[in-house]
């Protein structure tokens, strides 16, 4: 008897053990970034989308851009366009009350390409506002249901005039200092460019000296939308093409949990949705 319990115990000794997720804090741009390391971000993974050329799915490569609000005027639409003096700068959101644990992510790659609208804008129909194209339908349904699950889709804050998962904006991220971002069109950016994955690079994205341009929500004039170019400074590009989709989101750290991992590059932080 004794030897049968003895054997037990080494056999329960051997088991893993189970751990229970573990409460989560992100943090965002934080030093100079550098692009053979990825340093200066936090990363994180979160929802399955197809990644290899054959679409097999993988874990989704978040970018930690760190604390923000998605503000009613960060999309820059044809009814709400700004003077040409107009110039983001760092961080002036409020971060306190509901606000205080949010945390904006943006996708490391290039994850699809979508066509923005079917027909271009037209100066005689008006400008087509970003809530109104095609792109938000497609983000906001199709993209939105194959890369989460209905109960990770719900720690997902609406944006306003941008649903839950959207192209980011000039005004609203891709212009923040704090994200570690250049304040200006026209800079070449490391943090601002990037590459597709092999799946989008399937669906005809093409990459300039390794690197791939993606569309913004931003308009530019009619049958216009600005994008990030490959070398990350902003152009333009025409929204009846089909162009490289590189995702925004925002969340509550309250509804998370970290299943493991450290936060790097290499080793991103397993989101889990908070029990």
């Amino acid at each position: 008897m004794k030897t049968r319990l003895s054997a037990l115990m080494l056999l329960l000794c051997a088991l893993p053990l189970a751990h229970a997720d573990a409460e989560v804090k992100l943090t965002g741009f934080t030093a100079p970034y550098v692009n053979r390391e990825k340093s200066g971000y936090q990363y994180v993974s979160f929802g399955t989308y197809p990644y290899e050329k054959d679409g097999t799915e993988a874990p989704v490569l978040w970018r930690v851009l760190g604390p923000g609000v998605p503000g009613d005027d960060d999309v820059i639409d044809a009814a709400n366009a700004p003077d040409k003096k107009w110039k983001k700068v760092a961080n002036t959101d409020d971060m306190s009350g509901d606000n205080a644990d949010m945390v904006c992510l943006m996708t490391e790659y290039i994850v699809d390409m979508v066509q923005y609208n079917d027909v271009k804008d037209t100066e005689e129909g008006g400008g087509l506002d970003y809530e109104n194209s095609m792109m938000y339908a497609t983000l906001n349904s199709e993209v939105l249901n194959r890369m989460f699950t209905p109960e990770q889709q719900a720690v997902l804050v609406e944006m306003p005039e941008r649903g839950k998962l959207a192209l980011p904006t000039r005004k609203g991220e891709l212009f923040r200092t704090d994200y570690g971002f250049p304040a200006e069109d026209f800079t070449v950016s490391k943090t601002r460019n990037t590459i597709g994955t092999p799946y989008a690079y399937s669906q005809g994205l093409r990459h300039v000296e390794g690197h791939s341009w993606y569309f913004t929500a931003d308009w530019r004039r009619y049958g216009q939308r600005w994008i990030v170019g490959d070398n990350g400074h902003i152009s333009v590009s025409g929204v009846n093409r089909r162009g490289g989709v590189r995702l925004v989101c925002y969340v509550h750290q309250k509804d998370l949990d970290s299943a493991g991992g450290t936060g790097t590059f290499r080793d991103p932080i397993v989101l889990t949705v908070a029990k």
